[in-house]
């Protein structure tokens, strides 16, 4: 008789902390949280865009042969406008980024230099920027949605060199020029497919000697070139990490 009051108490204890239990609040589920799990993997992928801002051309005339009264060199430098697109690929391990980017541009940049405008109007040299093109590698790191980068590859520019010192006695040079470039930019993912950049460019090209016979007499003429670019850009892309869950 002992045991079994013994044992139904016991029960009875063990009924009333399981009930007890029971009524105690649930902890709450852990909260689902968004997140990329690397930050650069939203730049991954294809892009396309259209960009556009200022050039800076400096060009350098040598006259090397005395075509104009002046048997020297001139340095002329001027502003202009570029517009044109850029498609490119990006490869991203976690904050990193590789890629490549082509683009082509419009470029509008005319100089002209008079020798002696005063006294001889028709003695002058003009240059023409009218293209630009690079093929370019990037690498950078991704804080957030932001992209910080440095630039470089091939450049190519279009241009056009008239020399006269009268109606009658004139050359006029339509030529690509090939170099190098090199810069730096930052581009800012805003939306899951659109992004915003901005970058500055140099580029040099390699000095080219040309010559025309004017007039029975044939003269040479050295033409040097480079230009800065600022510009800014819109790019649609595709191809990069989902936003997946994190718990």
């Amino acid at each position: 008789m002992k045991k079994f009051l013994i044992a139904t108490a016991s029960l009875s204890v063990l009924a009333i902390g399981a009930a007890e239990a029971a009524d105690l609040p649930r902890k709450a589920a852990s909260p689902v949280v968004a997140a990329r799990p690397c930050a650069a993997q939203q730049f991954q992928g294809f892009y396309i865009g259209v960009s556009g801002g200022g050039v800076y051309h400096e060009g350098h005339r040598n006259d090397t042969d005395g075509f104009l009264t002046d048997n020297s060199g001139w340095t002329k430098n001027k502003w202009g406008g570029i517009a044109g697109g850029q498609a490119g690929y990006n490869w991203t391990t976690c904050n990193t980024l590789w890629g490549v980017e082509i683009d082509g541009s419009w470029v509008g940049v005319k100089n002209t230099l008079r020798d002696n405008p005063n006294v001889d109007p028709d003695n002058f040299v003009e240059s023409k920027m009218n293209a630009f093109a690079t093929a370019r590698l990037r690498t950078g790191l991704v804080l957030d949605n932001l992209l910080l980068y440095v630039t470089g590859g091939f450049a190519a520019a279009h241009l056009k060199t008239t020399w006269s010192n009268s109606p009658a006695n004139s050359a006029e040079f339509k030529e690509w020029r090939y170099g190098w470039t090199a810069g730096f930019g930052t581009e800012w993912k805003w939306t899951p497919n659109w992004s915003i950049k901005s970058e500055v460019l140099y580029a040099s090209f390699a000095d080219r000697d040309r010559t025309a016979t004017i007039g029975g007499t044939p003269f040479t003429f050295r033409h040097s070139d480079s230009v800065w670019v600022s510009r800014i850009g819109l790019n649609y892309s595709w191809g990069g990490a989902p936003v997946v869950a994190r718990y």
